[in-house]
């Protein structure tokens, strides 16, 4: 088995004509139609990580475990940003001392688990357990966790909260301004499906941010092409008056970030707030006026509800929902992606009709890859308490192996019909209507932007 981190996908579907028309309604569901299953494996693979933990308690009382047993426990536990208790029950499972393969699997979940938590030196450690019982783990993955076990990461400083206009536009994904080490401003995407935040060459070296380590790392593009990257740390990053210290960034070469929109015209990004730094907040779009607040998390804060909804997936957030009345489905939350689409490597499971219409849509990728896709009309997806029916909804590969289980993406066009609270603290979306004019047939673009450490 080979592991591999840090894998980038950005994308940004264009020259199409899509229906951006999304009818909103209350969600109706009828519990009959969820899919349950019967035992934590099964729950995993449904992706109802809400009941597998409710097994921990079960687990808890036998008086023998198995190690497989603990491991999709603890897994489901991390998924849901359940972190100490997966930290327990993983632990649990290597004391049993499980066949090599199990013995690196748990070891490897552990690293993950740890990343997320910023705890680098013992992710890495973690790492090279996972390495010395079989798993193949990238040399520059080390190499970047051991640059960042001594620093102090995303330390804020100022107001808990602070409130700043949001910026829409073509293409219409939410922007922010930031002040990046006291001295250049610049205009961020707000890309909770990037997983690292991403910086273009030509800023890092105007600002200056700081390069770290002599070492490239392999970012994999929309079809798997690879793209180099660098890494750097930005001193201070200023939201409002909100100030985040320590914030590592990738370094991309400006060719790669790089898109043709409406008209031909040539969009180049600088900067992306991806969603390793976004889980230190809470956040708020509020489209209807036009303010995006951001909420710095306490340890208090980080009490995962007990009806949560958002989960963690390979490093990206993901919301469950239906598709048609019918689910789990689990679809990757992405603030940076115009377009809402569904995965059609998923096609055969998802209740949908597919007549093969083929659009014009061309879905662009980190580094010039361009994909087409098919579509569906007329889909309902459920999330919250609330659906959206798509009039027409486009359908791509998923890009990567890691996430073929996915089933989709949901996009803006989707999440600007509300107020929407992306709460990493409590691992909820939540989603408040506001009223809007129908806007009929535009020309679509998707600006689906992520980055993932894959397994």
């Amino acid at each position: 088995m080979r592991h591999s981190v840090l894998i980038a996908v950005t994308a940004l579907a264009a020259g199409c004509a899509l229906y951006s028309d999304v009818s909103i309604s209350p969600l109706m569901l009828s519990p009959g139609s969820i899919e349950r299953g019967s035992d934590l494996p099964s729950m995993l693979r449904k992706s109802d990580y809400v009941r597998a933990v409710e097994q921990a308690s079960t687990v808890d009382a036998k008086n023998k475990r198995s190690a497989n047993e603990l491991l999709s426990l603890g897994t489901a536990e991390m998924a849901a940003g359940r972190f100490d208790e997966a930290r327990r029950h993983l632990r649990a499972a290597l004391d049993l001392e499980p066949f090599r393969t199990t013995y690196a699997e748990t070891a490897w979940t552990l690293s993950q688990l740890e990343y997320m938590r910023n705890n680098f030196e013992a992710s890495l450690d973690w790492a090279h357990v996972a390495a010395d019982h079989g798993l193949v783990v990238r040399k520059w993955h080390m190499d970047f966790l051991e640059l960042l076990k001594n620093i102090d990461t995303y330390r804020f400083r100022g107001p808990a909260a602070e409130r700043v206009p949001l910026r829409i536009g073509r293409p219409d994904v939410p922007r922010i301004e930031v002040t990046v080490n006291k001295t250049k401003n610049v205009i961020a995407i707000v890309d909770s499906g990037a997983v690292m935040s991403i910086v273009s060459r030509k800023f890092a070296d105007s600002v200056p941010i700081r390069k770290i380590g002599n070492f490239e790392g392999t970012f994999a593009g929309l079809l798997g092409e690879p793209i180099q990257v660098e890494f750097g740390m930005i001193e201070s990053l200023q939201i409002g008056k909100m100030i985040i210290e320590n914030v590592p960034v990738a370094i991309m070469p400006d060719d790669k970030m790089k898109f043709i929109v409406t008209g031909k015209n040539e969009f180049s990004i600088e900067f992306l707030l991806g969603a390793h730094l976004l889980k230190e907040t809470r956040i708020e779009l509020d489209f209807r006026r036009n303010q995006a607040t951001f909420t710095h998390l306490t340890a208090a804060d980080r009490v995962a509800a007990p009806d949560q909804n958002l989960f963690w997936d390979h490093f990206r957030p993901t919301v469950r929902g239906v598709i048609n009345r019918k689910g789990w489905f689990v679809f990757v939350l992405d603030t940076g992606s115009e377009v809402t689409f569904l995965n059609s490597a998923q096609t055969s499971s998802l209740p949908v009709q597919l007549f093969t219409k083929v659009h014009n849509a061309t879905l662009q990728g980190l580094g010039g890859a361009k994909k087409h896709g098919d579509k569906v009309d007329d889909v309902e997806i459920g999330i919250d308490r609330w659906a959206g029916t798509f009039r027409t909804i486009p359908m791509y590969d998923a890009g990567s192996p890691e996430h073929e289980h996915t089933s989709g993406i949901i996009g803006e066009n989707y999440l600007k019909n509300f107020i929407v609270t992306i709460d990493f603290g409590r691992m909820r979306l939540d989603l408040v209507p506001v009223l809007r004019v129908p806007m009929g047939e535009v020309e679509g673009q998707d600006t689906a932007t992520g980055n993932q450490m894959p397994r």
